[in-house]
């Protein structure tokens, strides 16, 4: 009836553990407050080391049950239960030290900063054995870590090349990296938690200590995928529900794999696996969307200036030097107002001119802004005759015509362009003309309808 007591009292341990590091660094605390002959604080410093002995036995008892019942491997706490004895064993002897003299003992502090050293030490062991030993180690940048001898590596998880992913090696790069980034900081050589090491192949074959984990062509009976689909909340459902969780792809992946033999001479391409699983896996190329070249950021003074005159400017990014103007304040702008521009013309990356006075004279002014990307001419008198100006803006990839005047004809000019992504004509002649004529660039027409639901016509 009671068989449940030890291993509860065993749970506590994480609570427990607290108790004996707050009671004694009070006392460290007092004893460096008080002077050499002062005996003030004498009676709280020996209550606090003997309150943090007794703190320190109950957390050393409820560690070592917890290691019993919960399937720790002893590799992996000895260190930590170790030294949480003997800090234990070091505040007993502080405490004996005190009571036995009615002032400090000599080099009372040196020993009392020992002990915080202890406490320390058994602090970091047992936070490995929680969160894994790079814990701490994860946050710092990637320069910092490799200084310290951590490397990135097995955090990276699992990647693939969009081409060739069939002739994978199935285990090795796909299924290992898989449980690197997430089972191996509780399952390797020095913490073996049930007595698991997922590090290679062999050890995942030695299995823990309930046995194997893995019955080759049989994911429903192999452990190793079995856990992964428990309910979060099941005590047996790994990783445990505050680690990270496995993708479902990730899932997938290794069922496939086991359901194939589980061996380590299968290739990825050998399961019927689909290309659209692996997605989320797949290396991804950035390109910039803005150009890829280095300019100088404009000064303070010369964002004030722009502002000054009637300008919204603002950097498109952070830690970047390219811009964002728009004349949304500043509706009666025209050609003459260009001159307030040429100060951020290497900047201008982003330029919105919708709803301003300007005509097409002003693509000849526009077409100097070599570093151009976003250009938007809504709601203005341009008629499209001076279009192919723009060709000469080698990194312009979206440009916004709404509801001017251009035609379809006048957009020709801007075929193959060499980065022209999308072109907006919403309500212009561009808009409704009727045309088989294809275009280097998407044409985003608008007048777009919804096809009905039969909610349309209830009536409430």
């Amino acid at each position: 009836m009671i068989d449940f007591v030890f291993p509860l009292f065993g749970r506590f341990h994480p609570i427990l553990v607290h108790l004996p590091i707050g009671i004694l660094l009070f006392g460290v605390v007092l004893v460096f407050l008080s002077k050499k002959r002062e005996t003030a604080h004498l009676q709280s410093i020996r209550l606090a080391f003997l309150l943090g002995g007794l703190a320190g036995l109950l957390s050393s008892i409820s560690g070592f049950l917890q290691y019993q019942y919960e399937g720790f491997a002893w590799d992996s706490v000895q260190f930590h239960f170790i030294l949480g004895l003997t800090t234990t064993a070091a505040s007993f002897w502080l405490y004996y030290e005190l009571r036995k003299n009615a002032a400090f003992p000599d080099h009372f502090r040196l020993k009392s900063s020992a002990l915080v050293v202890l406490l320390m030490f058994t602090g970091h062991l047992g936070g490995n054995i929680t969160h894994g030993e790079t814990y701490l180690i994860e946050p710092l940048p990637t320069g910092i870590q490799e200084l310290l001898g951590y490397s990135n590596e097995e955090a990276k998880g699992l990647v693939l090349p969009v081409q060739g992913w069939e002739e994978l090696a199935y285990f090795e790069q796909v299924v290992q990296p898989i449980l690197n980034q997430n089972c191996k900081s509780c399952h390797n050589p020095r913490n073996k938690k049930g007595d698991l090491d997922l590090s290679s192949y062999e050890t995942l074959l030695t299995g823990g200590e309930d046995g194997s984990i893995l019955t080759g062509g049989n994911s429903e009976a192999s452990a190793l995928f079995s856990r992964l689909i428990l309910p979060k909340d099941d005590e047996d459902h790994m990783p445990p529900k505050e680690k990270r969780q496995l993708q479902k792809e990730e899932i997938e992946l290794i069922k496939a794999w086991i359901d194939l033999g589980g061996k380590t001479d299968s290739k990825l391409g050998d399961a019927d696996i689909h290309a659209e699983l692996l997605e989320p896996f797949f290396e991804k190329v950035e390109i910039p969307f803005y150009p890829n070249v280095s300019v100088a950021p404009l000064s303070e003074e010369q964002l004030k200036e722009l502002k000054a005159n009637g300008f919204f400017a603002e950097l498109v990014e952070k830690e970047s030097s390219w811009l964002m103007v728009s004349c949304v304040n500043f509706p009666q702008f025209s050609e003459s107002d260009w001159a307030k521009l040429k100060i951020a013309s290497q900047q201008i990356a982003f330029l919105d001119l919708s709803g301003t006075q300007v005509t097409d004279q002003i693509l000849d002014s526009i077409q100097t802004l070599p570093n151009l990307t976003v250009l938007k001419l809504n709601q203005t008198a341009i008629s499209g005759e001076k279009l192919g100006e723009l060709q000469s803006i080698s990194n312009l990839k979206n440009l916004y015509l709404n509801q001017t005047q251009v035609t379809l004809e006048q957009l020709r000019p801007l075929q193959n362009h060499p980065s022209l992504s999308k072109v907006f004509v919403f309500d212009s002649p561009a808009s409704s003309e009727e045309s088989n004529a294809s275009f280097s660039f998407v044409l985003e027409k608008g007048n777009y309808q919804l096809p009905p639901l039969p909610t349309d016509t209830i009536v409430y």
